[in-house]
Order: C-alpha cells, then sequence, then structure tokens
C-alpha cells in the first residue's frame, strides 16, 4: 500500500512534492477538511489552503456533499475525484480473460469475460488478450487519456524484473511469455504483472477484508491452489516472484503426482478439478450417492456446485469429500500460521461456494494443531470480493504510482 507523503518546506520541487503529500492524504483519507490535512502532512493551513485550491481545480479533488461541524462554522470536506483516470485490471484464469476497468476507488464501470480454449495457442491467447482489451477501451471513446495503465494478474510464475511470465502449468509448452512488453507496444498504456493470488492479495488488501491489516495471506483454490503475501502492509513477491505457491506444500507423500512434478502437492488433493475428479472415481466405482442423481447420472456434468449442493443434502460421499478437503487445506494452513504468524487469512476462489462446510473443519484442524499463540491471533475468512479481486488488485501499483507521483499525471 501506499507509503504516506510528508511535506517538504525546501527545494525547487516545493510546491509539487507538498501537492503530492496533499493528495495522498486526501485519496486515502478522505473526505477530510484542510485543517486535518495540515495537521497530517505538516503544512501551515495556508500552504494547503493554496494547493487544495490548485488539485481542486485541476480535477484531481472535489468537494464533498457534506461538512464538517465541530460547533463552529462548517467546513468543506475534500476527497479524490474517483473518476479523474482510470485503470484495467485483466485476470487470465484457466480457459478465460477477464476484464474490468474501474476508476480510482475500485468501483467497477465496465467488465467482460473471454472464454478460450488452449488448443488457440500462444499467438490465440495473445490476440485475444489484446483484442479485449482493446474492446474496453473502446467503450470509453473520448475519454481514453483517462487511462492510466492496465493491471494483468496471470496464474503462472511473473519474472518480477520484466513482467515476463511462465504461464499457466498445463500450457507449459506455451513457453516464456514477455507478456508486458508486448502488451505495452501493443496498447501504448503502462502495465504491470502479477502473479494471480498475488494480486488477489492485492484487492482484498485495498477493496476487501484484509483492508486495514498489515500482515495477512490470501488463498486462492480453484483449478490451481495459489497464494499471496502481505507483510507490514507490502506485498510480498520474493527474491524471483514466486513467494506464495501455497499449492505446492507436500502434505502427501503418497499422494498424485503434480504438474510441478513433485508428489502429493496441496493442489493435487484440493483444487476443483482434483475434488471433482475424485467424486467421478468414487461413484465410477459404485459408490452410491445423491451426487449421481444431482448429476442426472450423467458424471461428465458434475461441477463442484453440484457437490456442494449434495452436502447441503447430507449426502456422505459428498460429506467426506469435504472433510478431506478441510483437513488438507488446515494442516497446509497450520504450516503457514506457525511460519508467517499473519492476523488474518483470506480463502478465495471457487472453494469459496462451500462455506462452512469446510471452514469449521479448518479451525479444528488449526486448534489441533497450531502453536497457539499462533493461532490465537488469526481469522481464517472467505473472501466477498467474488471473482473481482485478482482484477481489482492487479491495478493497485498503477495507482499508487499515480497517487505518490510528485507529477500526478
Amino acid at each position: 500500500m501506499t507509503k504516506r507523503i510528508t511535506g517538504v518546506h525546501r527545494s525547487p520541487l516545493l510546491r509539487r512534492f507538498n501537492a503530492s503529500a496533499i493528495f495522498a492524504n486526501i485519496f486515502h483519507d478522505g473526505p477530510i477538511t484542510q485543517r486535518e490535512i495540515s495537521r497530517a502532512v505538516g503544512l501551515s493551513f495556508a500552504s494547503v489552503t493554496s494547493v487544495v485550491s490548485a488539485l481542486e481545480k485541476k480535477g484531481l479533488i472535489q468537494r464533498s456533499v457534506e461538512s464538517s461541524t465541530n460547533g463552529g462554522r462548517p467546513a468543506a470536506l475534500y476527497k479524490c475525484n474517483s473518476t479523474y483516470r482510470y485503470v484495467m485490471g485483466i485476470e487470465a484464469r484457466k480457459d478465460e480473460l477477464f476484464f474490468v476497468v474501474s476508476d480510482l476507488e475500485g468501483r467497477v464501470l465496465s467488465q467482460s469475460t473471454t472464454p478460450f480454449d488452449k488448443k488457440i495457442g500462444r499467438d490465440g491467447f495473445l490476440d485475444l488478450l489484446l483484442r479485449g482489451a482493446n474492446d474496453q477501451i473502446s467503450n470509453f471513446k473520448g475519454r481514453e487519456t483517462k487511462f492510466l495503465g492496465i493491471g494483468i494478474g496471470v496464474a503462472g510464475l511473473v519474472n518480477p524484473e520484466d513482467g515476463s511470465v511462465t504461464i499457466l502449468s498445463h500450457l507449459s509448452n506455451w513457453g516464456n511469455i514477455p507478456l508486458k512488453q508486448i502488451l505495452e507496444e501493443k496498447l501504448r498504456l503502462r502495465v504491470v504483472v502479477h502473479n494471480l493470488a498475488a494480486a488477489a492479495a492485492l484487492g482484498e488488501s485495498w477493496y476487501g477484508l484484509g483492508r486495514g491489516k498489515k500482515n495477512f495471506l490470501f488463498l486462492s483454490v480453484t483449478d490451481g491452489v495459489g497464494g499471496g503475501i502481505v507483510i507490514n502492509g507490502q506485498l510480498y513477491t520474493g527474491t524471483a516472484g514466486s513467494a506464495g505457491e501455497f499449492g505446492h506444500i507436500t502434505v502427501d507423500d503418497h499422494g498424485p503426482v503434480c504438474t510441478c512434478g513433485n508428489v502429493g502437492c496441496l493442489e493435487t488433493l484440493i483444487s476443483i478439478p482434483s475434488i471433482i475428479q475424485s467424486a467421478k472415481n468414487l461413484l465410477a466405482d459404485g459408490v452410491s450417492s445423491a451426487i449421481r442423481d444431482i448429476a442426472g447420472g450423467d458424471l461428465d456434468t458434475i461441477t463442484f456446485s453440484t457437490l456442494v449442493e449434495a452436502a447441503k443434502r447430507e449426502d456422505k460421499l459428498a460429506y467426506k469429500l469435504f472433510t478431506d478437503v478441510a483437513r488438507y487445506l488446515g494442516e497446509g494452513i497450520v504450516s503457514l500460521v506457525n511460519l508467517l504468524n499473519p492476523e488474518m487469512i483470506v480463502i478465495g476462489g471457487d472453494l469459496v461456494q462451500a462455506g462452512n462446510l469446510i471452514l469449521d473443519s479448518v479451525n479444528d484442524v488449526l486448534k489441533r494443531q497450531a502453536l497457539e499463540v499462533a493461532r490465537k491471533s488469526v481469522e481464517i475468512v472467505f473472501s466477498e470480493l467474488g471473482g473481482s479481486a485478482c482484477a481489482l488488485g492487479s491495478v493497485v501499483p498503477l495507482i499508487e504510482e499515480f497517487v505518490a507521483s510528485p507529477m500526478l499525471d
């Protein structure tokens, strides 16, 4: 998250830096009065008044319809003009691209989803990505210059130095893709690239349940299993950008072979496809279950929602599947809690549909196995951002740069 800037009282860039300090304060804490700004940034009321007037004239800030009263004359409240700039977030999922355009406060202005088949290949994927981004920009005809840039979250390993991606384990034959370079050259916009779960962690940090939390983890459980780590309010990505690969914690030495080449990775046991496949295998072996009836007798139509519905009907097979998932997930979380001592762990992705079918059991595992001091200080919750956490979070670095920049635009 953005480091707060305090005003400076010397240098030729005095006004620019003071404007940056004041704008950042209004962005994060508005609606706010000029006297409150003066105290927060350490500048005189006269200096603040001058800069606020300039920022308001430029359109970066605006007066709130409310006013502050402390028994005397009402004081004007100022807030960021959130529509001064737009940002585009993209989430590259396993088989679809999700695009969202938002204002500076994360309010969604436009969104779309484009499915794809891996058979289209690397070039076909990039073509869809560029076409989708251009379609979103075209929705704002005449306002294209408002775009700060594009953030993209990808289910793969991201090189923090150049924004290149080793994308999606099931598309490993695509090789390394210089994603940042390609998008910036074609779209002529600033681009930042993050791992999908890391971007979602930023989304939770700014707009979700992680807001205000200094140390928390985001765990994404969908087609794969990933993690994002926030330490002291900052996203931690590691030396090579691979921090947070939660799905590759080994929890069963005799488990299935993972796409990474290891055996018994958590991802092989709790990812949504693995849960569905376990159900199909047991049903094919003749296990009686309501799952078959809900699926209309066709095992190929079984979805995660099918399993959730069966579990809610107290189906024994479905209940057993979720009990196993909760146990493996809980054991993985125990390692994280003991190692990192977070104040919150936010679970996102399709697994959220299961709700208390697994959450209660995860907490039971935590109580039995985690260190007491770490266990008592952590809260396990499900994300409330739905499928938007990654796309919204991917643009956070762009907004941070904009707010902190002495030039402001």
